[in-house]
């Protein structure tokens, strides 16, 4: 088939172009003309366009003859607070997602697949969830990714571009600098306590099993539709710490903090940042989705989809410590 794919020299893109240059797609790589593209440059059947999904003068005939799209391109800092913050998540998470399935829509595309987040659902307190439980966004990257759904199956509702919407939970392995990297090492400095006394089970998924369920989404994903993409399961923190400090080689005491003091000391890290202008550290919704069990259902990917996660963290996360660990200083 045909594909474009938007965020393709980033973390999850970089890995989705190789496994469709593999299978013997073609790719088509939107790209701006800073962007690093020297990790896709050999592989096959890849061609590079540059342009900017905030421009979208620079996005015409992009999707000409393209069979699937698969949109990353995505702006956001986690633990950004600022209303300023939350316009730029919205310049490129929903405009630039407009701009561009305005371009999709002129063209016979059969799939727009649209790389949301669980983070679009912001912290929900059920035992288990899944795609019916209503979202509850609270910071601006949170509300900026539903937002982008919300922009994006409307086309689909006027009959203009048939999207679908992936939410992959917290996205590790080799490649990637996101929280999980931030965690390894807190980890490694002895820096990330056990807050509360309870599992805090917490859910990853691996970037091979994100490009897993983005194949199968392009070529059997319902549009209309969202799904969850998780790994096998949620994990308590302690087991998540347990391999991440193996795979470093060190040991570091797990101090208990009460939940009430590091409740208090992210909102000191909140106010601080509304003076700086700089991210926290550390935000009280941070402290939430550690203290809280999240658990979530991926029965409608596996069903619809035929989705089903393969990597194991007892695999993956030395592998991925490692390759951290080889950028780190000595």
């Amino acid at each position: 088939m045909n594909i474009l794919v938007t965020g393709s020299t980033g973390f999850v893109g970089g890995h989705l172009v190789r496994a469709l240059s593999e299978q013997g797609d073609r790719c088509r790589c939107l790209v701006r003309p800073t962007s690093d593209r020297s990790r896709l440059e050999k592989l096959p059947n890849v061609e590079f366009v540059e342009g900017d999904i905030t421009q979208p003068e620079t996005l015409e005939g992009i999707a000409e003859a393209c069979d699937v799209v698969h949109h990353l391109s995505a702006e956001g800092h986690v633990s950004a607070i600022s209303e300023e913050a939350f316009q730029r998540f919205v310049r490129v998470n929903v405009e630039g997602t407009r701009n561009l399935l305005d371009e999709c829509a002129k063209r016979s595309v059969e799939r727009f697949v649209h790389f949301s987040s669980t983070a679009a659902m912001g912290l929900i307190r059920e035992p288990v969830v899944d795609e019916t439980c209503e979202p509850q966004p609270a910071t601006p990257y949170q509300r900026s990714k539903l937002e982008s759904e919300t922009a994006a199956l409307a086309y689909h509702a006027d009959g203009r571009v048939p999207v679908l919407v992936l939410r992959p939970c917290m996205i590790y392995g080799v490649g990637g600098y996101g929280e999980f990297a931030k965690w390894m090492r807190l980890m490694r400095k002895g820096a990330f306590p056990r807050v509360g006394l309870g599992r805090n089970l917490t859910p990853l998924v691996h970037v091979l099993d994100v490009v897993q369920a983005a194949l199968l989404a392009g070529e059997r994903g319902v549009p209309g539709e969202t799904y969850l993409v998780t790994g096998p399961r949620s994990y308590p923190l302690a087991e998540l710490r347990k391999h991440i400090l193996a795979a470093c080689g060190v040991r570091r005491p797990y101090w208990y903090v009460p939940k009430w003091f590091m409740y208090a000391a992210a909102w000191a890290l909140e106010r601080l940042a509304g003076v700086t202008g700089k991210a926290p550290v550390v935000t009280t919704r941070n402290i939430a989705n550690t203290v809280y069990d999240r658990v979530f259902s991926i029965e409608k990917a596996r069903t619809q989809l035929g989705y089903e996660p393969k990597v194991t963290i007892e695999d993956a996360i030395p592998e991925t410590v490692r390759w951290l660990l080889r950028g780190e200083p000595s």
